[in-house]
């Protein structure tokens, strides 16, 4: 009972940080970009890209808080700062990379992600973005895991196909609806493609549980000498 409890709790983690997180995150960048630093000089277009970079501070803290409070419960000696720390990490990684092309064009023009003119191609390029986002993650948190449980190296595998198969489900859904949505579709758009995202995700990830045995806490093993 207690491993259904914590796969659902886990499930719910997901989602919730998914959603919250990434709102949260795309909200800053969206507020950011209301300020242009073009006319001002190159130490405004420096402070937009750090606070659009920023977004992964607050994705990273959210995502990495909820996963960890829920993981505990399968791996009661998991380190939540550390956790939390790996996966900001990340996160400021990715978006900093995103930042920079924001704001710093490339002379002959490249896009951070190419082109996509229908749905199927939307979603094979999230599928490829998140497989390396996933990979990502999945070594910064193996790190991490590795002195709460065996066998991380699933953790690296399951994140992969986890992010490769959820990330489609928040650009699908952007993409879904009128050409000119208003702000209750685009909000609407951003909450089912969240909660579905993390669902998925939780799901995939949470599949490890069943081969990554946890280990004792410290306190639990100098207790039993």
């Amino acid at each position: 009972m207690q491993e259904e409890d914590g796969f659902t709790r886990w499930i719910e983690a997901c989602a919730a940080g998914e959603l919250l997180g990434l709102a949260s995150a795309a909200l800053w960048w969206v507020t950011v970009d209301r300020f242009d630093p073009v006319p001002i000089g190159a130490s405004a277009e420096w402070l937009a890209f750090f606070l659009k970079a920023g977004s992964g501070l607050i994705q990273g803290l959210v995502l990495g808080y909820l996963q960890g409070w829920a993981l505990r419960r399968q791996f009661p000696a998991l380190n939540l700062r550390t956790w939390v720390a790996a996966t900001t990490a990340v996160g400021v990684l990715v978006w900093s990379i995103a930042a920079w092309y924001a704001v710093f064009p490339s002379l002959d023009g490249d896009r951070l992600l190419p082109a996509v003119e229908t749905l199927f191609q939307t979603a094979v390029t999230a599928a490829g973005f998140g497989l390396g986002l996933g990979l990502l993650f999945g070594i910064a948190q193996a790190v991490v895991l590795r002195r709460a449980a065996g066998q991380t190296h699933w953790w690296i595998a399951v994140n992969a196909v986890g992010w490769g198969a959820s990330l489609p489900c928040i650009y699908i859904a952007s993409a879904v609806g009128s050409t000119d949505p208003g702000s209750w579709e685009i909000a609407l758009r951003g909450l089912v493609g969240g909660i579905v995202s993390g669902i998925v995700l939780g799901t995939i990830t949470g599949l490890s549980f069943a081969v990554m045995p946890a280990r004792r806490p410290a306190s639990a093993e100098m207790g039993r000498e």
